[in-house]
Protein backbone atom coordinates (compact mmCIF):
# COMPACT_ATOMS: atom_id res chain seq x y z
CA UNK A 1 0.00 0.00 0.00
CA UNK A 2 2.98 2.16 0.80
CA UNK A 3 4.20 1.97 -2.35
CA UNK A 4 0.67 2.69 -4.23
CA UNK A 5 1.12 5.91 -1.69
CA UNK A 6 4.30 6.91 -3.53
CA UNK A 7 3.02 6.28 -6.97
CA UNK A 8 0.56 8.71 -6.31
CA UNK A 9 2.22 11.03 -5.30
CA UNK A 10 4.75 11.04 -7.82
CA UNK A 11 2.33 11.19 -10.44
CA UNK A 12 0.16 14.49 -8.57
CA UNK A 13 3.85 16.12 -8.11
CA UNK A 14 4.46 15.59 -11.91
CA UNK A 15 0.98 16.96 -13.02
CA UNK A 16 2.55 20.60 -11.37
CA UNK A 17 4.75 20.69 -13.73
CA UNK A 18 3.65 19.10 -16.57
CA UNK A 19 3.28 22.24 -19.17
CA UNK A 20 0.98 19.95 -21.43
CA UNK A 21 -2.44 20.10 -18.97
CA UNK A 22 -3.93 21.98 -16.42
CA UNK A 23 -4.67 21.51 -13.05
CA UNK A 24 -8.14 22.43 -11.32
CA UNK A 25 -6.42 23.39 -7.44
CA UNK A 26 -9.43 23.80 -5.86
CA UNK A 27 -10.13 19.92 -5.82
CA UNK A 28 -6.20 18.81 -5.26
CA UNK A 29 -6.90 16.61 -2.03
CA UNK A 30 -4.25 14.65 -0.12
CA UNK A 31 -4.16 12.17 1.72
CA UNK A 32 -5.59 11.80 5.40
CA UNK A 33 -3.03 12.04 8.23
CA UNK A 34 -4.42 9.34 11.06
CA UNK A 35 -2.82 9.30 14.10
CA UNK A 36 -1.60 5.45 15.18
CA UNK A 37 -4.78 5.17 17.39
CA UNK A 38 -6.98 6.07 14.80
CA UNK A 39 -5.94 3.13 12.21
CA UNK A 40 -6.13 1.33 14.97
CA UNK A 41 -9.61 2.72 15.32
CA UNK A 42 -10.68 1.77 11.82
CA UNK A 43 -9.33 -2.01 11.52
CA UNK A 44 -11.34 -2.49 14.95
CA UNK A 45 -14.73 -0.41 13.62
CA UNK A 46 -14.38 -2.32 10.29
CA UNK A 47 -14.38 -6.20 11.92
CA UNK A 48 -17.05 -4.86 13.79
CA UNK A 49 -18.96 -2.89 11.69
CA UNK A 50 -17.90 -4.04 7.78
CA UNK A 51 -17.25 -7.75 9.29
CA UNK A 52 -13.97 -7.37 7.58
CA UNK A 53 -10.35 -7.78 8.41
CA UNK A 54 -8.31 -5.26 7.86
CA UNK A 55 -4.39 -6.18 8.19
CA UNK A 56 -2.10 -3.57 9.85
CA UNK A 57 -0.22 -3.79 6.41
CA UNK A 58 -3.69 -2.70 4.57
CA UNK A 59 -4.53 -0.31 6.90
CA UNK A 60 -3.01 2.84 4.52
CA UNK A 61 -6.05 1.97 2.67
CA UNK A 62 -8.12 4.33 4.93
CA UNK A 63 -5.69 7.35 4.18
CA UNK A 64 -7.34 7.07 0.25
CA UNK A 65 -10.45 8.63 1.50
CA UNK A 66 -11.44 12.20 -0.15
CA UNK A 67 -7.95 11.88 -2.16
CA UNK A 68 -8.86 13.17 -5.45
CA UNK A 69 -6.94 15.57 -8.33
CA UNK A 70 -8.54 16.91 -11.82
CA UNK A 71 -6.43 17.72 -14.86
CA UNK A 72 -7.51 18.71 -18.25
CA UNK A 73 -5.50 19.03 -21.81
CA UNK A 74 -4.27 22.13 -22.88
CA UNK A 75 -4.77 21.11 -26.62
CA UNK A 76 -6.65 22.79 -28.64
CA UNK A 77 -7.24 20.11 -31.12
CA UNK A 78 -9.52 17.66 -28.30
CA UNK A 79 -10.49 18.00 -25.11
CA UNK A 80 -9.46 15.52 -22.90
CA UNK A 81 -9.78 15.19 -19.19
CA UNK A 82 -8.55 13.22 -16.31
CA UNK A 83 -8.29 12.77 -12.76
CA UNK A 84 -9.64 10.98 -9.50
CA UNK A 85 -11.92 10.89 -6.41
CA UNK A 86 -11.55 8.59 -4.04
CA UNK A 87 -14.72 7.59 -1.72
CA UNK A 88 -14.50 7.56 2.17
CA UNK A 89 -12.59 4.32 1.73
CA UNK A 90 -13.98 3.23 5.63
CA UNK A 91 -17.87 3.42 4.43
CA UNK A 92 -17.11 1.76 0.96
CA UNK A 93 -15.36 -1.16 2.98
CA UNK A 94 -18.78 -1.43 5.15
CA UNK A 95 -21.72 0.56 4.37
CA UNK A 96 -23.79 -0.33 1.16
CA UNK A 97 -23.51 2.67 -1.48
CA UNK A 98 -26.82 3.55 -3.69
CA UNK A 99 -25.21 5.30 -6.24
CA UNK A 100 -26.27 2.52 -9.01
CA UNK A 101 -29.74 3.18 -8.05
CA UNK A 102 -30.53 6.01 -9.90
CA UNK A 103 -29.44 4.25 -13.05
CA UNK A 104 -33.01 2.23 -13.04
CA UNK A 105 -34.68 5.00 -11.50
CA UNK A 106 -34.64 3.78 -8.27
CA UNK A 107 -34.80 5.85 -5.04
CA UNK A 108 -32.32 5.41 -2.30
CA UNK A 109 -34.75 3.72 -0.11
CA UNK A 110 -36.74 2.30 -3.03
CA UNK A 111 -37.11 -1.83 -2.67
CA UNK A 112 -34.71 -3.38 -5.05
CA UNK A 113 -36.70 -5.78 -7.88
CA UNK A 114 -34.79 -9.32 -8.06
CA UNK A 115 -32.48 -8.50 -11.07
CA UNK A 116 -31.28 -6.09 -9.60
CA UNK A 117 -30.33 -6.99 -6.33
CA UNK A 118 -26.93 -8.34 -7.72
CA UNK A 119 -26.25 -4.77 -8.15
CA UNK A 120 -26.53 -4.14 -4.42
CA UNK A 121 -22.65 -6.05 -3.58
CA UNK A 122 -20.93 -3.23 -5.26
CA UNK A 123 -19.53 0.16 -3.07
CA UNK A 124 -17.76 2.13 -5.07
CA UNK A 125 -14.71 3.76 -3.68
CA UNK A 126 -13.10 5.75 -7.01
CA UNK A 127 -14.68 8.22 -9.61
CA UNK A 128 -13.84 10.46 -12.48
CA UNK A 129 -13.55 13.91 -10.22
CA UNK A 130 -15.25 16.04 -13.04
CA UNK A 131 -18.78 15.47 -11.94
CA UNK A 132 -19.80 12.42 -12.60
CA UNK A 133 -19.56 10.15 -15.59
CA UNK A 134 -21.20 7.07 -14.45
CA UNK A 135 -18.20 5.26 -14.19
CA UNK A 136 -16.92 3.82 -10.40
CA UNK A 137 -14.23 1.31 -9.63
CA UNK A 138 -16.20 -0.99 -6.63
CA UNK A 139 -15.37 -2.62 -3.85
CA UNK A 140 -17.69 -6.55 -3.89
CA UNK A 141 -19.02 -6.85 -0.59
CA UNK A 142 -18.77 -10.04 1.24
CA UNK A 143 -15.05 -10.79 1.55
CA UNK A 144 -14.37 -11.35 5.16
CA UNK A 145 -10.40 -9.94 4.83
CA UNK A 146 -9.16 -7.22 2.98
CA UNK A 147 -9.00 -6.19 -0.31
CA UNK A 148 -12.62 -7.48 -1.46
CA UNK A 149 -12.53 -8.47 -5.03
CA UNK A 150 -12.89 -5.30 -7.48
CA UNK A 151 -15.62 -4.37 -10.32
CA UNK A 152 -15.91 -1.69 -13.02
CA UNK A 153 -19.09 0.16 -12.63
CA UNK A 154 -20.12 1.90 -15.93
CA UNK A 155 -23.73 3.27 -15.61
CA UNK A 156 -26.47 0.42 -15.83
CA UNK A 157 -23.69 -2.64 -16.27
CA UNK A 158 -20.59 -3.70 -14.15
CA UNK A 159 -17.79 -6.30 -14.55
CA UNK A 160 -15.09 -7.98 -12.32
CA UNK A 161 -11.66 -7.06 -12.41
CA UNK A 162 -8.99 -9.23 -12.35
CA UNK A 163 -6.71 -6.95 -9.84
CA UNK A 164 -6.50 -6.10 -6.50
CA UNK A 165 -7.34 -2.51 -4.81
CA UNK A 166 -3.69 -1.45 -5.59
CA UNK A 167 -3.38 -2.84 -8.63
CA UNK A 168 -6.17 -0.62 -9.53
CA UNK A 169 -4.65 2.31 -7.98
CA UNK A 170 -1.22 1.08 -10.59
CA UNK A 171 -2.91 0.72 -13.09
CA UNK A 172 -4.81 4.59 -13.20
CA UNK A 173 -2.01 6.01 -12.12
CA UNK A 174 -0.23 4.06 -15.13
CA UNK A 175 -2.81 5.33 -17.18
CA UNK A 176 -2.80 9.32 -15.94
CA UNK A 177 -6.10 8.34 -14.30
CA UNK A 178 -7.39 9.52 -17.92
CA UNK A 179 -11.44 9.71 -18.76
CA UNK A 180 -12.20 5.84 -19.21
CA UNK A 181 -8.84 4.51 -18.38
CA UNK A 182 -10.57 1.18 -17.12
CA UNK A 183 -11.73 0.32 -20.42
CA UNK A 184 -8.03 -0.46 -20.87
CA UNK A 185 -8.25 -3.13 -18.06
CA UNK A 186 -11.61 -4.66 -18.35
CA UNK A 187 -11.96 -8.48 -20.45
CA UNK A 188 -13.35 -7.39 -23.87
CA UNK A 189 -14.46 -10.86 -24.49
CA UNK A 190 -18.04 -10.11 -22.98
CA UNK A 191 -21.00 -8.17 -23.76
CA UNK A 192 -20.32 -4.80 -23.30
CA UNK A 193 -23.45 -2.22 -23.56
CA UNK A 194 -21.27 1.08 -23.77
CA UNK A 195 -19.19 0.07 -26.57
CA UNK A 196 -18.77 2.23 -28.60
CA UNK A 197 -18.46 5.05 -26.27
CA UNK A 198 -15.79 3.32 -24.28
CA UNK A 199 -13.86 2.74 -28.16
CA UNK A 200 -14.03 6.57 -28.72
CA UNK A 201 -12.62 7.18 -25.51
CA UNK A 202 -9.79 4.69 -25.64
CA UNK A 203 -8.60 5.95 -28.83
CA UNK A 204 -8.75 9.61 -27.95
CA UNK A 205 -6.85 8.47 -24.93
CA UNK A 206 -4.32 6.62 -27.20
CA UNK A 207 -3.88 9.38 -30.26
CA UNK A 208 -3.79 12.51 -27.18
CA UNK A 209 -1.92 10.69 -23.50
CA UNK A 210 1.85 10.35 -25.62
CA UNK A 211 1.36 14.28 -27.07
CA UNK A 212 0.57 15.26 -22.93
CA UNK A 213 2.64 13.25 -20.96
CA UNK A 214 5.84 12.38 -23.86
CA UNK A 215 7.83 11.08 -20.74
CA UNK A 216 6.00 8.30 -20.09
CA UNK A 217 5.08 4.71 -22.17
CA UNK A 218 1.77 3.70 -23.31
CA UNK A 219 2.86 0.87 -25.26
CA UNK A 220 0.60 -1.03 -23.41
CA UNK A 221 -2.52 0.91 -24.07
CA UNK A 222 -2.14 1.22 -27.54
CA UNK A 223 -1.80 -2.51 -27.93
CA UNK A 224 -4.45 -3.17 -26.10
CA UNK A 225 -6.44 -0.83 -28.12
CA UNK A 226 -5.06 -2.57 -31.14
CA UNK A 227 -6.04 -5.91 -29.82
CA UNK A 228 -9.43 -4.93 -28.86
CA UNK A 229 -10.44 -3.50 -32.51
CA UNK A 230 -9.48 -6.93 -33.86
CA UNK A 231 -12.12 -8.54 -31.07
CA UNK A 232 -15.15 -9.51 -33.50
Amino acid sequence: MEKLMQNIKKFRDGLKTNPNIEINEADWKDFLELSSSSMQWAIEDLATIGKITLESKDAAVIKFSSLSVKWKSKSQNYFLYGGFLFNGIFEALSNPSTFWKIDFSLAPDAVVPDDLKHFEKLNWFEKQAWGDDWRYGCFVRGAKKFPPQIAFFDRNWYTLLDMSFEEYGNAMIESCAVKGWQYFYINWNQEIPHKKIALEDMELAVRALPELFPEQDFTYHINKLNEVKGIK
